[in-house]
């Protein structure tokens, strides 16, 4: 069974205004939505399905057409390191995470700072199944409203009760497979 949708968590969002016209006109505005819904195809953006303020629902709306507010748009390349791995994947909210800060690094070199929405684990796919390239993409909207979705080794958590952000550097992704019975 391929899972193609799957429910997010209901987020009050805005969708660009151009998209739902062919991104042809009304560039710089936006239109109230919630989101509902997670969309992916193999070398895709994670996309979401959206219901707007006067009642259409709208599929396919990739992530660089969603914020929090209204906002400068982000280039889509910025907006998400990876496309989606493939139809299956799991949505979960981590309570731990819940509304943590966090900092961002995009292809462009920026650090831009956020909070944490919701994570999308892609499985079943041969790239979810090595461990080097198995990446997660945590959704993220970032201060000025742009939505991003991001791996691990991409964010930097914020926490001023016990975390000090300064990762090692140094480290390495792990290449290993760990079993007990396996190959």
């Amino acid at each position: 069974m391929s899972t193609l949708i799957s429910d997010t968590p209901y987020l009050k969002a805005y969708v660009r205004k151009e998209f739902l016209f062919d991104e042809k006109k009304h560039h710089g505005e936006f239109v109230p939505a919630v989101v509902f819904g997670l969309r992916a195809e193999p070398a895709r953006v994670p996309m979401f399905q959206v219901m707007l303020n006067c009642g259409a629902q709208w599929a396919r709306v990739p992530i660089n057409m969603i914020c929090s507010n209204p906002c400068e748009p982000l280039h889509f390349e910025e907006c998400a390191w990876w496309d989606s791995y493939g139809y299956e994947f799991a949505v979960h909210s981590f309570a731990f995470l819940k509304n943590h800060k966090v900092s961002a690094l995009g292809r462009d070199g920026q650090i831009r700072f956020g909070n944490y929405l919701f994570t999308v684990d892609w499985m079943k796919t041969g790239w979810s199944e090595v461990p080097d390239q198995h990446k997660n993409h945590h959704v993220i909207a970032l201060d000025d409203g742009q939505w991003i979705a991001y791996p691990n080794n991409r964010l930097v958590w914020h926490d001023p009760a016990w975390i000090t952000p300064a990762p090692n550097k140094e480290w390495e992704t792990p290449t290993t497979d760990y079993f007990v019975e396996g190959l």
